[in-house]
């Protein structure tokens, strides 16, 4: 995630540094003797921090914009356990002097509703307008899930203007990560759709997840969480000038449950004997789109797609011949030889290295080094392992694509969608035993999942320690069906591949 903002930052700037980013969580000392809060001063030399382009005394007032953002939680809190405060900013060092700005502020308040239950309120989320649309959006609303959890809130509410021409850049962060919208109590101190503010919630407590339904201005009907992508869909192609406004009524909460549907693994590992070449790869690429239309996959499509080779480990070989050996979801080793190396200039005029892998003679696969330290000679074989994900072989107004990408392209059918489990464990349960990430202390990777497992210390003994992740897979009919547990899913495809 945080890879996916640089490079659209370092882009957008046309910077041939890439930036570095980290999210910092600010604490708040209080309440003083007048029921005031005090931000953490700013440790870290930021050029604008987020007091900068506040009011003077804005975060001093958590109280009062509680009251104002929330009346109904503000009056349903019980006020003998004080309330707490945070502000996620996403740090970003520019160039090689590592010029220091702040990309956005997340600011959230927890407190204990009467009722003994645990919240977290959104106060203010925004995204300084140099960096919309590089992701940090996502990122922030990532780690205030991981704070929330954290903090063993029981569920997280925000809301959103409907009269905001960004709407659907506010809103989707959420509706992607399984937050439902939401319509309390007639009558109970809060404005909603019909007032033009469009409400959301979270919950980590899996039996309360329920379904609501939302009717839009011209007739349709979804159903949230369920239907998330589906409106998700639907906002971006609107043509309103303000999207939000479309959302007609949130009905009242159902007592309907949303299940994570268990299934019988259909997706095979490759057997040469049954005449039929499947591989398993992550989604990657293949969940993005530049328009406003979403991609969409279900088992049976046919996709034709760019595999990439993430690399993790290799040495030089004895062996003559190709191999590929499946471990685990997109984990794989093998035996490859290096077919062609192509030097590849970005827009922004840095120059890396793609090295094309012939894997098996039906599967070749890209591997992109972006620091020029690989050091493959062509023809000579390898051996190692690491992970297959898809590349982007599609032109936009970000990126062209090279001439190359277009003669390893593969065909297939997908056959089968599978959660990686390592990923969400990691993320729901030994995640807050980490105390420092890959790419910053408070934002982890899918490295420092596999990095818990030990997947890079000794593969032998990670496949001992996942040996249980090879049963029971959880597994959907299509992309827009998933069901959030807390975390961003990642997809592995199972893909048939069609011969050409």
């Amino acid at each position: 995630m945080i890879e996916y903002c640089q490079d659209r930052i370092r882009r957008r700037m046309n910077l041939s540094i890439t930036p570095d980013i980290q999210v910092k969580i600010k604490n708040f000392e209080g309440p003083d003797s007048k029921g005031r809060y005090k931000i953490q001063p700013n440790e870290w030399n930021i050029i604008e921090p987020a007091e900068f382009w506040c009011e003077i005394g804005y975060f001093k007032k958590v109280i009062g914009q509680l009251r104002e953002e929330y009346p109904q939680l503000y009056k349903d809190t019980n006020w003998r356990t004080p309330l707490t405060s945070f502000l996620i900013e996403p740090i970003i060092s520019l160039g090689s002097s590592a010029m220091k700005v702040t990309g956005g502020i997340n600011w959230l308040v927890m407190g204990v509703l009467k009722n003994k239950e645990k919240y977290c309120a959104v106060l203010d989320m925004e995204v300084r307008p140099l960096f919309r649309k590089c992701g940090l959006a996502n990122l922030m609303k990532h780690t205030e899930l991981e704070l929330a959890k954290r903090e063993k809130c029981d569920f997280i509410h925000t809301w959103h203007w409907a009269g905001n021409p960004n709407f659907n850049a506010a809103i989707v962060p959420g509706l992607k990560r399984g937050f439902t919208l939401y319509h309390g109590q007639p009558n109970d101190g809060e404005l909603y759709e019909d007032r033009d503010h469009v409400h959301l919630r979270y919950y980590f407590d899996r039996t309360k997840k329920r379904c609501v339904r939302a009717k839009t201005n011209d007739g349709k009907v979804f159903m949230s969480p369920v239907d998330n992508h589906a409106i998700i869909d639907y906002l971006e192609a609107c043509p309103n000038q303000y999207p939000g406004r479309m959302i007609h009524r949130v009905e009242e909460y159902s007592k309907a449950k949303a299940k994570i549907k268990k299934i019988r693994n259909r997706v095979e590992n490759f057997k040469e004997d049954s005449g039929r070449q499947r591989i398993f790869i992550a989604e990657g690429a293949a969940g993005f789109e530049y328009t406003r239309h979403r991609n969409t996959y279900r088992v049976g499509d046919t996709l034709s797609f760019y595999p990439v080779l993430q690399l993790d480990h290799f040495k030089k070989s004895s062996l003559n011949e190709p191999y590929l050996k499946h471990v685990i979801y997109n984990i794989y080793e093998f035996c490859f030889k290096v077919d062609t190396l192509h030097h590849i200039e970005d827009a922004d005029g840095t120059i890396r290295n793609d090295y094309i892998m012939e894997l098996l003679p039906y599967l070749k696969v890209c591997l992109h080094d972006w620091k020029k330290q690989s050091k493959f000679i062509v023809d000579q074989w390898y051996e190692g392992y690491g992970r297959l994900t898809i590349g982007d072989h599609r032109k936009s107004i970000y990126s062209t694509p090279p001439s190359f990408v277009q003669d390893i392209l593969i065909k297939g059918k997908l056959i089968g969608i599978s959660d990686d489990l390592i990923q969400r464990d990691f993320a729901m349960k030994y995640s807050h035993e980490v105390e420092n990430y890959r790419y910053g202390k408070d934002v982890y990777c899918d490295e420092d999942a596999l990095e818990w497992f030990g997947y890079y210390k000794d593969l032998k003994k990670f496949k001992t320690n996942i040996s249980s992740y090879t049963m029971n897979p959880v597994e959907y009919e299509s992309t827009d069906t998933t069901v959030p547990v807390g975390y961003s899913p990642i997809l592995i495809f199972g893909i048939e591949i069609i011969k050409q």
